[in-house]
């Protein structure tokens, strides 16, 4: 299967989700938002896409210009009916396209939180094989109201939309299963997150630290994701 990425970072790659195609023989092509002049592919070009997260908001296009076109081809996308699996920031980008709206969150959500899953939501094709929780890691201020005709996937103490499905391929989660160890840690060390003092949802590095073990359960969800994914495109799988 072919998927295409849209990475808004450069320290903010796909992480899993890379490991495991590359395992499974499955390709994997980029859009670099942050590079001069991104180019977005044809459709016929890819069979799945992939939106990261960024530091950035959705409503920020002023500082963030290449976020218009991205939008646009975001739109494109999910027209056409694409196998999508957006994360973070790009599960915001996407529940803006489906009529969501995208806001500031009550507080900032970071560190590693439990999300619970809904039980009809782990009767979607998509989420086969998930548990019914799971302690993940999180990093956003904003959150999105669930798009219209979408299916809530869980909730958090600090944040109460995790994410959504909506039709029968597309994904958005509010969380991180894709970051690995090192990503973790190169994140803490761009947010100058060594200084970051305790809150409600908020966990210090050291808290951080101390919990990485939980990379690995994220992990878990994804590959379980992708996997369903495939199957999906494949016709393995009935919605």
């Amino acid at each position: 299967m072919r998927f295409h990425c849209l990475q808004h970072m450069p320290d903010e790659g796909p992480g899993h989700i890379a490991d495991w195609l590359a395992a499974h023989g499955h390709s994997l092509t980029f859009t670099r938002l942050f590079e001069p002049r991104p180019v977005f592919p044809e459709l016929k070009e890819f069979d799945g896409l992939v939106i990261l997260g960024g530091a950035m908001s959705v409503h920020d296009e002023e500082g963030c210009p290449w976020l218009v076109p991205e939008k646009a081809f975001i739109k494109e996308v999910l027209r056409a009916g694409k196998i999508t699996l957006a994360i973070c920031l790009g599960a915001q980008l996407v529940a803006l396209a489906l009529g969501a709206e995208v806001r500031p969150n009550h507080e900032p959500e970071i560190g590693f939180w439990t999300v619970r899953f809904s039980s009809k939501s782990l009767e979607h094709p998509l989420l086969l094989g998930w548990p019914e929780k799971a302690a993940v890691l999180h990093w956003h201020l904003d959150t999105f109201t669930l798009p219209p005709g979408a299916m809530r996937v869980g909730m958090s103490a600090g944040c109460a939309t995790q994410g959504f499905v909506w039709g029968d391929g597309i994904i958005g989660l509010q969380f991180h299963p894709e970051f690995t160890v090192e990503m973790v840690e190169k994140l803490m060390e761009f947010e100058n997150h060594e200084t970051a003092e305790e809150q409600q949802f908020v966990q210090t590095a050291e808290q951080i630290r101390s919990k990485m073990k939980s990379v690995w359960k994220g992990r878990k969800l994804l590959e379980s994701l992708m996997a369903n994914m495939v199957a999906l495109h494949e016709g393995e799988l009935l919605a």
